[in-house]
This record gives structure tokens, sequence and C-alpha cells, in this order.
């Protein structure tokens, strides 16, 4: 199974287009750190990247796409010495409707698309804790990857000239573009990947990821998950905690609870649940869930 494909999905990850700011030198902008992942799309030309706790700034070409995974404070601008703008503040937010300015793109040099993502359970994925301060995708290897280009262009032409659906159509674009540049930087780890992403890499343990997402709902212990791999349990055991950072069936019952969590929302029933997760009966079920949620399931449900 396609264990980052099966993690991506469950991510309930939204995104949205915050402002579109053209830009004419010289200029310099503050962003101010968020809750949310922060992205940036440039058009031609580009500027310097300064983070926040990073003394030397770096220089990001227009046309490609920075993506902040933990909304670090950063700036961008044009020149070192320019003088600062704005300070400004990128948060999700689902009510918002996208707007642009009237002449906002006269007379300007480039062009600069701030966006945000949220995620419903940022801490519930090793892949999430893997990620750097910063992902930067130049335009020339956007070029390289099938897809990404046609994303960051169509998600320019969209934010240029809105029409009826421009919301929405955002929003699913800013949606493909996040799966981009996570398989992009995840495919550029292979050769040096830490964590869950060299759990990803090592054939063993990926194969004993994609078997516990596959069937969730089986009583897998440790013996078979080492014997589906070929290695002795206690080889398999360290190798798997020591790349995904937990043993495999604390992490078997935390992926579980995190369906679950996706179930309940969805309004399944509770011995349904149970039941597809497999749990020997509602009780085992509600036991783990407020073991490891906190709450029971009826008030996770009722608390949304």
């Amino acid at each position: 199974m396609d264990v980052l494909t099966d993690v991506l999905d469950a991510l309930e990850l939204k995104g949205c287009i915050s402002a579109r700011r053209a830009l004419l030198p010289p200029w310099r902008y503050n962003f101010a750190a968020s809750q949310d992942m922060i992205f940036h799309l440039l058009s031609s030309g580009g500027g310097y990247l300064t983070i926040e706790g990073e003394q030397e700034p770096v220089w990001i070409d227009g046309g490609g796409v920075v993506l902040f995974p933990f909304g670090h404070a950063h700036s961008i601008c044009d020149d070192l010495t320019s003088p600062l703008n704005q300070v400004v503040h990128v948060v999700y937010s689902e009510q918002r409707e996208y707007r642009i300015p009237p002449h906002a793109g006269e007379g300007s040099e480039m062009t600069v698309l701030c966006g945000a993502f949220r995620l419903e359970h940022p801490r519930a994925f090793p892949l999430l804790h893997s990620l750097p301060k910063v992902i930067h995708v130049p335009a020339q290897q956007g070029q390289l990857a099938p897809g990404f280009s046609q994303i960051v262009d169509m998600i320019a032409r969209e934010a240029a000239t809105p029409r009826l659906g421009t919301d929405v159509m955002l929003r699913r674009l800013t949606e493909l573009l996040f799966i981009h540049v996570i398989r992009i930087w995840v495919e550029q780890q292979a050769g040096d990947a830490r964590g869950w992403l060299a759990a990803l890499h090592d054939q063993s343990i990926s194969t004993a990821l994609g078997l516990l997402h596959q069937s969730p709902e089986r009583a897998w212990k440790v013996e078979e998950l080492a014997a589906a791999v070929a290695l002795s349990r206690p080889v398999f055991s360290a190798r798997f905690t020591r790349l995904v950072g937990e043993p495999p069936i604390k992490y078997l019952t935390r992926w579980r609870m995190h369906k679950a969590t996706r179930l309940l929302k969805n309004n399944v029933e509770v011995e349904k649940i149970a039941e597809a997760l497999g749990y020997e009966s509602e009780v085992a079920f509600r036991k783990a869930f407020k073991r490891e949620v906190g709450v029971p399931p009826a008030r996770y449900r009722k608390a949304g």
C-alpha cells in the first residue's frame, strides 16, 4: 500500500489564497509567525528570503513555491537594503472570500500570492515532524515534476482574474499544490532521509507500514510483522521504533484512533467503528479511545 498517499489523504488539509500582492521596487514584507502553514507563489523576478533564527538570506527565484510547514516568521524583499512596507499576518480563513483590489497588477514587476494551509490534527502525523522550517521548490525543479508547473500556473491565472467559483477553485488547487510540494520534497530526501521519511525508504519498514495501513482492523502482533518482512522480532522492533519514532503496536493504535475520529465526525455508529477497527467490543473501543484521545467517543463527536 502507498503509505504516503494514505497519510496525505488523512491530513484533512484545507488551503486558501489570502492575498495577491503586486510589488514595485523597493519592497520588503515581514510575515509574522502563524499557527498555520504559510506558502508563497512568486511570479517572475524573485527576492531574498530571511527566516527567523537564520542569519543568511536565501535567494528565491520567480515561478517557484515556498512553504513554511510550521508557520515560521520570515521576510521577503527585492533588495537587502529595501525598507519595510508592511508586517503581514497570514492565517487560514474558511469564511473569507478571495478578493483582488482594482488595478492591483498595473506596473508591477512581479506579484506574490500568499496563502495558508490548516490541518485538523497536525500533531498526529510523523510525516509533519520530519519537515524542515522551509521547503523551496524552484521554478526549474517544478518544471521537471509532472503537473507541478501547471498547478502553479492555474493558481496564478485564477488569482489574477477572479471568476464565478474562484474561491472553490483556489481551495482545491492549493490542496493539490501542497501534495505536489510534499511529494517533491520526499523524493529529494531519498539519499539522506531521517525519521518517518527514512522508514518510507527502508524496504522492510515501509512494507510493515503498508500492512498496518492496509489492514488496521487486524490484531497484528510484532512477530507477525517481523515475519512478513523477513526480520527477527528484535531487529524489526528496534528498527521500526528508531525510524518511525514509536513501537509498531503504538503506531497502529494511534492510526486506528485517527481513523476513528474521522468516522465519528461522519456520524458512524460507535459499534460499527469498533468493528471496523478490529476491537473485540464497543466497550473495548471506548476505553481505548478515551485512553488515547483523552475524551470518550460521544464527547468527541459532540464537540465536532
